[in-house]
């Protein structure tokens, strides 16, 4: 969406940005893929309390709840997976050699405890899929994105439900990470978006070109089906594989794709290195005029389906906002937010909806908005006073 000009001023549906970080909750940080195992996060050294902590100085300077993607394997407290063979390179012999009590009860009191800022994610159990204990890539999807038989898809969501429950994490995630971008959509209640759904899963994201698609996306960035919304995720801005990287944004969000190494210092007493620039880096990216920082993983895909598939055009002193084609899902709320420059500082009348709450930084309003009928658009025109809206 472009910004309209009109009347003196200057509005639009901004993009959201949210970080999602994807390879969280390995405590092995070599990548196992030579000899059998799951591709970890490919660290030079193990994963320690100081990554997460790490994660939490980035979500505390950006005010946003960011996205962890989690593998828990690692996880297991009681040896559960070796009633799912499918899900780790020892099968039925499964014994966690990482599962150290202390360690797991530190880390997950710390995620409990700062999960306003840190929201965690599905990913996987072990990443990968072993067939007769040889892994295939990837955990829910062939190389070919065909998904793996449901019962097992099940097996492994039930699994990573039970680890989750046994550290006491939270409910199931509500957000979805494919790994390594395996992934299938289109296929109504035959596609793994029924599947997720059936677990609370509402929110998921990909690179569209990379999966299968039974049928097309419904936007170009943005599609859904079984109630689950799935936005276009784009390349990473950095490869998995890069250690302490430096900031970049390959595209205009609105996730941007990193992975637990890219923020990482090979000395762990020198994480905040490689995520002070990067905090920086984001937050200005989040000051163009087009652009929000989402507070949240909910937040950033109901803005982004409105950012998508809203329309503004002028109409007499004001703007009117349809959002008709903005889909009816669980997932997609009433509020959405308008960024709006006025270098008169007037104030703002709606029609057919409400500002809820506003934020001010010089003559640019970034205005959260309540539409009461989707079937009617939304007027928003200034009013003469100065007040503030």
């Amino acid at each position: 969406m472009q910004p309209v000009q009109h009347n003196g001023f200057l509005v639009t549906v901004p993009m959201p940005l949210l970080v999602v970080v994807e390879d969280v909750g390995w405590w092995q940080g070599q990548d196992g893929s030579s000899v059998n195992e799951p591709f970890r996060s490919g660290m030079d050294r193990n994963h320690c309390l100081e990554d997460y902590q790490a994660l939490l100085l980035l979500a505390k300077r950006l005010q946003m709840r960011i996205q962890l993607s989690m593998v828990l394997c690692e996880w297991d407290r009681s040896n559960l997976l070796r009633h799912v063979p499918t899900a780790t390179w020892m099968g039925e012999e499964w014994r966690n050699p990482h599962r150290r009590e202390d360690t797991l009860e530190e880390a997950a009191g710390f995620l409990r405890t700062n999960s306003d800022h840190l929201e965690i994610g599905l990913h996987g159990i072990g990443h990968e899929f072993w067939k007769n204990k040889k892994m295939e890539r990837s955990e829910f999807h062939d190389p070919d994105n065909i998904m793996r038989p449901p019962d097992l898809i099940r097996q492994h969501l039930d699994a990573f439900g039970a680890i989750m429950a046994e550290n006491g994490l939270g409910p199931f995630p509500r957000a979805f990470v494919p790994p390594a971008l395996q992934y299938s959509f289109g296929n109504g209640a035959q596609s793994f978006q029924a599947i997720l759904r059936d677990y609370g899963v509402t929110c998921a994201t990909t690179i569209f070109s990379r999966a299968r698609q039974y049928a097309p996306p419904v936007h170009e960035k943005i599609s859904w089906e079984s109630d689950v919304l799935l936005i276009e995720r784009h390349q990473a801005p950095v490869s998995w594989q890069i250690q302490a990287a430096a900031p970049a944004l390959s595209h205009a969000g609105p996730v941007v794709s990193l992975h637990w190494k890219n923020l990482l210092h090979t000395n762990l007493h020198r994480n905040e290195e490689v995520i002070a620039p990067w905090a920086e880096f984001l937050s200005a990216c989040c000051r163009d005029f087009n652009r929000m920082a989402a507070p949240d993983t909910a937040t950033c895909w109901n803005q982004f389906a409105h950012h998508s598939l809203a329309g503004i055009r002028p109409l007499g002193a004001g703007v009117e906002i349809d959002v008709s084609r903005v889909p009816n899902l669980s997932t997609i709320s009433p509020r959405f937010f308008l960024k709006i420059r006025d270098e008169q500082n007037r104030s703002w009348q709606i029609s057919n909806g409400q500002i809820v709450s506003s934020e001010h930084q010089g003559p640019v309003t970034l205005a959260c908005v309540e539409i009461f009928s989707r079937s009617r658009p939304l007027y928003l025109t200034p009013r003469s006073s100065k007040a503030s809206a």
